[in-house]
Formats: structure tokens, C-alpha cells, sequence
């Protein structure tokens, strides 16, 4: 008896309603949107995971950019000493009784500033002489100093 209710219920029509031209184009719609959907979901979802590995690559390139230049500073560090070192031994010892040079007594002078209480010439040879005001600076003062950087 069951199998004569299965062939029975095998033998009864189906409704034909899927077969008709407007039930097609709903169903086209339906998977069209549905399709779409599902295209902007994983869309979504990636986008998050990708946003997520560039910024643990990036956070994995700063890490080795920095212990890279760490690296390089200490080797230039080394390499700086070494090159002291080597350029403070190849001067030798230094003169125990050489002492620091010493410049003559300062005086203002009557055009502004302040001038070697003796003649520009005075000056040990290698002295430094910075001007901070050259619009005080007397010709005079100017002509000396020039011959006096001529030697």
C-alpha cells in the first residue's frame, strides 16, 4: 500500500508555475540581489582582514627598520671610535709642557668693540677672531686684521 501511495503521488502533476516567464525574471532578480550581497559581504570581510595585515606588516617593517638602524648606528659608532682611536695614536703623546696659547690683553676701542690692547700683529699666529657687529668695525681695524690674516 505505501508504494502505491509513492507512485500515486509521483504521478500527480506539479504545478507549473516556475515555468512561467514572470516567475523566471523574479527568480533571476531574487539571485541577482542575493549574488550582489554576498559579493559586498565578502567584500566587507575583506577588506577588514586586509586592513588588518597591512597594518601587522607594516608594524613588522617599522620593527626591523628600527632595529636596523640601531644596528647601523652602532656599527658606525664603533667604526667613528676605532678611527679616533687610531688617528689619536698615530699623533702620538701629547707635549706635557706645550700649555695653551695665550692672547694678549683686550681693550675697548674707540670705534666700538673690543681690540688687542697692543696692534692687530700681536695676535699669536692661528688666533681666531670672530666679528659679531662688522658695521662697528673702524677701517682701520679692518685693514689690520686683513693684513694680519694675509700672514
Amino acid at each position: 500500500m505505501r508504494a502505491m501511495l509513492v507512485l500515486a503521488a509521483a504521478l500527480l502533476p506539479l504545478p507549473l508555475a516556475a515555468d512561467t516567464p514572470e516567475c523566471g525574471a523574479a527568480a533571476q532578480a531574487a539571485w541577482r540581489e542575493g549574488f550582489s550581497a554576498g559579493v559586498e559581504a565578502v567584500n566587507a570581510q575583506l577588506g577588514a582582514v586586509t586592513a588588518q595585515i597591512q597594518a601587522d606588516v607594516q608594524a613588522q617593517v617599522d620593527a626591523q627598520l628600527t632595529r636596523i638602524e640601531a644596528d647601523r648606528r652602532r656599527e658606525l659608532d664603533s667604526r667613528l671610535a676605532e678611527a679616533q682611536a687610531g688617528a689619536l695614536a698615530a699623533q702620538g703623546p701629547v707635549a706635557a709642557g706645550a700649555g695653551m696659547p695665550s692672547l694678549p690683553p683686550l681693550a675697548r676701542h674707540s670705534g666700538g668693540g673690543i681690540a688687542p690692547a697692543e696692534s692687530p700683529e700681536a695676535l699669536p699666529p692661528g688666533a681666531t677672531i670672530t666679528i659679531t657687529d662688522p658695521q662697528n668695525l673702524p677701517p682701520e681695524l679692518f685693514r689690520a686684521l686683513m693684513d694680519h690674516a694675509g700672514r
